[in-house]
């Protein structure tokens, strides 16, 4: 609290800045407590405001990733100067986010780092964390899908972790040619942490990639937000004590009214709708130490009719619930050994009805981590641990009418442990090597992943970087239900890697790989339409490079980006009867993405434009597998955010729209395998489920 002297009417001017970098923040709110009356400051981080005759009053000063700051007055002049340094808060959206350019072998370093605030304005990821990430190099856009698909790998190959311990279910279920969505909203998280690839011993079970989000810590002030949707609505509040905060929040979203004034390319028969709720506790403890609480779940359902390939209709019915326990604790052991413990629980119920087919799939997912750090001089530091997980699968199937049923169940136990060491050669030279080891009860494999990682500074701001390593994932669910002889695949990373710049300004990075996959799984598909695998004596490859820059300098008050990758990747996996590419690899992808703020009108115009070259697909009776190519993709949209508030409330009115050309959209072509009786398999085509999608939202912050 500062005080001071002033009477009569009073006009309060003053600047506004970053407390470390004291540069001007443009748009922080200038309130007075308990009225309506306030501002905003200009593009020079400045303001003007006038306070009618009054005893007291109190000026609040507020900025989006800062801690408010209030300034008490009893008496008045008729002018006073308030400059105001706001301090960046702990749980800042920006807190995580890695500069890039800093020098260390570790991912942060090599990985692609995005704000919460990235996520939310970028044009055409409706607030959704995979969607953002795929405006980033080493990504498939896979309009049809939703999840994240790495380097030549298949949606199964990316693993998600909330604050380094499993996030088993992730996405909301996958239906056939429609996209799926991230379960977690961007606003619980500090940070993203996205590796492409090469990644730390730390992290196991992923063929291609590993996504860590990083969770908010200890709140500072109490807030309730309250979000109105063209699509549904939430509603969340926090509160705030001694060292502790606690928050609860609670959505419903319902696609009925929206469908019904748009054309669909899906014939709905129940329009999606869904239910979500979340809590959230954060405790400081002694000596730095963190807990950390959190548990969310959701229960929805949809049914549409989809083309069968033979000329009829097959309704799709999906519905079913997921629950997810998450908890964390990390506290010093002594002024070198800080020690990790995080454990979490999934149970995912869903159902799913394809014309006769009846399916009833109930998981269970727990792991329990445990990790030291210890800095054992100036130059090494060890990281090392062990995880422990137990999946629990059950699955009934009944065809309608009774006329077959089935049921499988089984148990896996997966024993994990590692150890990192990371090694500062001199100031311009670091190196990682690690080691990790897997044990599966299903399999009774026993895995060891050697993993290397160097990085040489040659310059303030540029250096290079080289990793590699071996990585084993066991095979999902699906597959071994049928067959629990199914072992681990394998893939094997290769990178070399360029950076040079600053993300606070100016930033391009450069990136070459090789991977070589081996024991992959392969099977055929059975006549009810689901994948029987056989044995793993699949193989493949994935050769590309990805290009990265982003700029906050070259145009004022504008935030752009632009990513470029080619992919060269073969497999044979699944039913392929010989190494082609696959049938979700577009082999070059191109994002543009650009956000400016228009000071006049208070608002971000955020506009992505995203292409990429057709992918292949195979026509039942060519004489060459998966030799023709679709059409490709391309798909502009735009966003505008107006700040403004409401009551005194601070107000972010958000409207979105995707393809903006209105471009007739073929994503792809779907095989549909043989029926019983049937000789000559189809194609469906698959198409966006809306041909544009308007999205518009209001969010209120009331603090």
């Amino acid at each position: 609290m500062i005080g001071g002297v002033i009477k009569g009417q009073t006009m309060v001017s003053g600047c506004v800045a970053d407390k470390h970098t004291q540069e001007p923040l443009v748009g922080a709110n200038i309130i007075i407590k308990g009225t309506y009356d306030g501002t905003i400051t200009g593009e020079d981080g400045c303001f003007t405001l006038e306070v009618n005759e009054r005893d007291e009053f109190t000026i609040v000063a507020s900025f989006l990733g800062y801690q408010s700051q209030e300034h008490n007055f009893y008496t008045g002049e008729e002018e006073i100067v308030l400059n105001i340094s706001l301090k960046e808060s702990s749980q800042s959206l920006n807190a995580v986010t890695i500069t890039a350019g800093s020098f260390e072998a570790g991912d942060k370093k090599r990985a692609a780092v995005m704000s919460p605030m990235d996520i939310y304005t970028t044009a055409g990821s409706l607030g959704d964390i995979g969607a953002a990430l795929k405006t980033l190099p080493g990504t498939q856009i896979a309009p049809d899908d939703g999840r994240l698909l790495v380097r030549g790998g298949d949606a199964s190959e990316t693993r998600v972790l909330m604050d380094g311990v499993l996030a088993s279910k992730p996405y909301y279920s996958k239906v056939p040619d429609l996209p799926t969505r991230g379960r977690f909203a961007p606003s619980l998280f500090e940070g993203t942490f996205f590796s492409t690839g090469g990644y730390s011993a730390e992290y196991g079970q992923a063929l291609s990639s590993v996504l860590v989000l990083e969770s908010q810590g200890v709140a500072f002030d109490e807030l309730t937000s309250i979000s109105l949707m063209n699509i549904g609505g939430e509603l969340s509040n926090t509160w705030v004590g001694d060292d502790r905060s606690f928050s609860a929040g609670a959505g419903y979203y319902n696609f009925g009214p929206y469908n019904s004034l748009v054309k669909n390319n899906i014939n709905w028969d129940d329009d999606v709708e869904s239910f979500n709720g979340n809590l959230n506790f954060r405790q400081k403890g002694e000596n730095g130490g963190l807990f950390k609480f959190f548990a969310s779940g959701d229960y929805g359902g949809q049914s549409f009719w989809v083309p069968s390939g033979s000329g009829d209709k097959l309704k799709i019915d999906d519905e079913g619930g997921t629950l997810y326990i998450n908890s964390t604790y990390h506290n010093a052991l002594s002024e070198k050994t800080i020690v990790k413990l995080g454990g979490s629980y999934t149970y995912d119920d869903q159902r799913m009805v394809a014309g006769m087919h009846h399916q009833n799939t109930r998981e269970a997912v727990s792991e329990g981590k445990l990790k030291f750090i210890t800095q054992l001089s100036n130059s090494f530091k060890i990281t090392w641990g062990g995880a422990w997980q137990k999946s629990d699968f059950n699955e009934e199937y009944q065809q309608t009418g009774g006329e077959f049923t089935w049921e499988t169940n089984f148990t896996d136990h997966l024993t994990s442990a590692f150890a990192e060491l990371e090694w500062n050669l001199n100031s311009r030279m670091a190196f990682r090597p690690g080691l990790r080891y897997e044990y599966s009860s299903q399999t009774e494999e026993q895995k060891i992943s050697p993993r290397a990682a160097l990085a040489v500074k040659t310059g303030d701001k540029t250096s290079f970087s080289l990793a590699w390593g071996h990585f084993y994932q066991a095979a999902q669910t699906d597959f071994l239900k049928y067959n629990r002889d199914i072992e681990m695949q394998k893939a094997e990373h290769f990178i070399f890697g360029l950076q040079t710049g600053d993300l606070s300004s100016r930033l391009f990075r450069a990136e070459v790989y090789h991977k070589e996959y081996d024991h992959l799984v392969t099977g055929e598909y059975w006549s009810f339409g689901e994948f029987v695998p056989e044995t793993n004596n699949g193989e493949g490859y994935a050769n590309g490079f990805d290009l990265f820059y982003r700029d906050k300098q070259l145009i004022k008050k504008t935030d752009f980006w632009i990513s470029y990758s080619y992919i060269d990747s073969k497999r044979k996996f699944m039913d392929y009867s010989e190494k082609v590419v696959p049938e979700f690899i577009s082999p070059h992808t191109l994002n543009v993405v650009a956000k400016h703020f228009v000071l006049p009108i208070r608002s971000q115009v955020g506009v992505t434009w995203s292409w990429n070259s057709g992918r292949p697909y195979h026509m039942p009776g060519d004489e060459n597998f998966m030799s023709r190519t679709a059409p490709n993709y391309s798909d502009l949209g735009m966003n505008l955010s107006y700040l403004t508030s409401i009551l005194g409330n601070y107000t972010i009115i958000h409207f979105s729209v995707s393809n903006v050309l209105e471009r007739d959209q073929v994503l792809g072509y779907r095989r549909v395998p043989l029926e019983e009786g049937e000789s000559k398999a189809s194609l469906v085509t698959i198409s966006p489920d809306v041909r544009q999608f308007m999205f518009l939202g209001v969010f209120i912050s009331i603090n």
